[in-house]
């Protein structure tokens, strides 16, 4: 029998595939349900309703990066202990700071305008917001939001190099689905205007490649 690791849950959901004749998939996922000394921080700083909007991003988020989609449902009801109008609230709110709740994979055309958290920080940073405004607009620790933009910069630096998005996973050890976030994300922002801050950034990564 295996134990899963303090704090985390496994989640299994059985998909319909679209084409005619193929069996529903299992899909499964590892997602931080718990953790007990992060949870604590958060709900101290931002209150109860400030905690689920930091779970409602780190879960879904967690499950994006592993190519499962969770539904709302289950989100709201089994994980958060909230209604299905709170979570469309919370949704909502992060939506007009431009961080996209991944319950769904966007369409390929819209995808640079709907990053998920850890892209969203670094996208905010790049609009010229502090650590802490971002931290605020996450629900997250500053120290984390510092970890969100040193993975993009890690990402701009092995770009910068001509490294292959397959071997970035192996280098910086983020995720095939962050990677992609992150490489739109430094295409969208590598312009003249913005190329000393990208530069700052990427020379800022060198100690952690």
């Amino acid at each position: 029998m295996n134990v899963l690791p303090e704090g985390k849950l496994k989640i299994s959901r059985v998909v319909k595939l679209a084409s005619n004749g193929a069996k529903p998939e299992t899909q499964s996922c590892l997602v931080t349900f718990v953790d007990p000394e992060g949870d604590s921080a958060i709900r101290k700083a931002y209150g109860v309703a400030g905690l689920r909007r930091h779970k409602l991003l780190r879960i879904t988020g967690e499950a994006f990066e592993q190519s499962v989609a969770l539904t709302q449902d289950l989100v709201s009801f089994d994980l958060l202990g909230c209604g299905l109008r709170t979570l469309q609230r919370d949704i909502a709110f992060f939506a007009g700071h431009g961080v996209f709740v991944p319950f769904q994979r966007p369409p390929a055309a819209d995808r640079k305008n709907r990053h998920t958290y850890r892209a969203a920080a670094a996208k905010l940073y790049l609009q010229g917001r502090t650590q802490s405004e971002i931290a605020a607009v996450l629900y997250h620790k500053t120290e984390a939001v510092d970890g969100f933009i040193r993975d993009f910069a890690r990402i701009v630096r092995l770009a910068s190099s001509g490294i292959s998005a397959t071997q970035m996973r192996t280098i910086s050890r983020i995720s095939d689905v962050m990677i992609e976030e992150f490489l739109l994300l430094f295409r969208e922002y590598n312009t003249p205007q913005l190329f000393m801050r990208l530069d700052l950034f990427a020379k800022s990564a060198k100690e952690w490649l």
